[in-house]
């Protein structure tokens, strides 16, 4: 794997980034659109690009290697809140945002920059690998994901059904299917789909741009917590996550997508749920900000040092 090909293809990424954090602020681009551009993009270019992944593959892995994924998926997803309450107590953190910390560190942003980022590392064949964790993730994230956030707030989860049956979920479960029967479509067809999932690169990263020139660098910069969570989550659990999955994931690709799925940072979730059941969202949107940053070079130096 060439080192300077993915440090390339993450300073495009954090370049899309700037494009829409400049965008906003030179009113270009407001919240309003970014909210619809941010439905378009989950409910269209995410979707579509995880179909197209599943009908394009022409070298079809056996059932077991994807119910292995699957399952390393699972563990990943469920021992994470433990990480993420040994990190919370390690920085101190008040009770009050113990959920907040708990949920950060299991639920990092797989579905906007991760399936790119993915993409650019390990070429077009780890977006279906990628999707199985997407599945899992979206499924856990709308009923876990809610008991966790909740932990020392005194609030109740409030589960959905028609959060956890997402268009990024429905699209995971077809693309399961389609994958499975070895189903494809007339070329055209799925060079159209291809086409709308190719914009979920640009577009998400343009999203996260504008969402994070919404936040006061200066109250970023400020949070002084920010800086050891982030190493914490970032750097050492990536790295600790890794000695402990190559013990029994002996799959090079496997091990590849665990690890970066581990090491994306804070998803906008955070923020989002938050603001839905009246949490800390200045907070979230700070840990987005900080460990969107940070990870434009935290995760070629862990390709770098392990995956390469």
């Amino acid at each position: 794997m060439n080192m300077q090909v993915v440090l390339n293809q993450m300073i495009e990424l954090f370049l899309l980034l700037g494009v829409g954090y400049f965008l906003y602020k030179i009113h270009i681009i407001d919240n309003v659109f970014n909210g619809k551009l941010n439905q378009f993009v989950l409910c269209v270019a995410i979707p579509c690009m995880i179909l197209n992944s599943a009908l394009t593959i022409t070298k079809y892995q056996p059932i077991h290697r994807v119910l292995a994924i699957l399952l390393i998926a699972l563990f990943i997803f469920l021992t994470l809140p433990i990480a993420g309450f040994l990190i919370a107590k390690i920085c101190r953190v008040p009770k009050q945002d113990l959920g907040l910390y708990i949920f950060m560190t299991t639920f990092s942003n797989i579905g906007f920059i991760g399936f790119p980022v993915m993409m650019s590392i390990f070429g077009n064949e780890s977006v279906f690998y990628t999707t199985i964790f997407n599945l899992v993730y979206n499924t856990l994230v709308y009923t876990l994901g809610y008991v966790l956030i909740n932990i020392g707030t005194g609030q109740k989860a409030d589960i959905h059904l028609k959060d956890i049956f997402s268009p990024a979920t429905i699209s995971c479960i077809v693309a399961f299917i389609i994958y499975l029967a070895h189903f494809h479509l007339p070329e055209v067809i799925t060079k159209t789909i291809g086409t709308l999932g190719s914009m979920t690169s640009p577009l998400a990263m343009i999203i996260i741009g504008v969402t994070l020139a919404n936040v006061s660098l200066k109250d970023v910069f400020s949070e002084v917590k920010i800086y050891p969570y982030t190493l914490l989550k970032q750097i050492v659990l990536p790295v600790l996550a890794y000695h402990l999955l190559h013990l029994f994931v002996h799959d090079a690709l496997t091990l590849g997508v665990s690890v970066i799925c581990i090491a994306m940072p804070v998803g906008t979730m955070a923020v989002l749920l938050t603001n839905r059941n009246g949490g800390n969202s200045e907070l979230a949107a700070k840990n987005v900000f900080i460990t969107t940053l940070v990870s434009i070079a935290s995760i070629p130096v862990l390709v770098g040092l392990f995956l390469a």
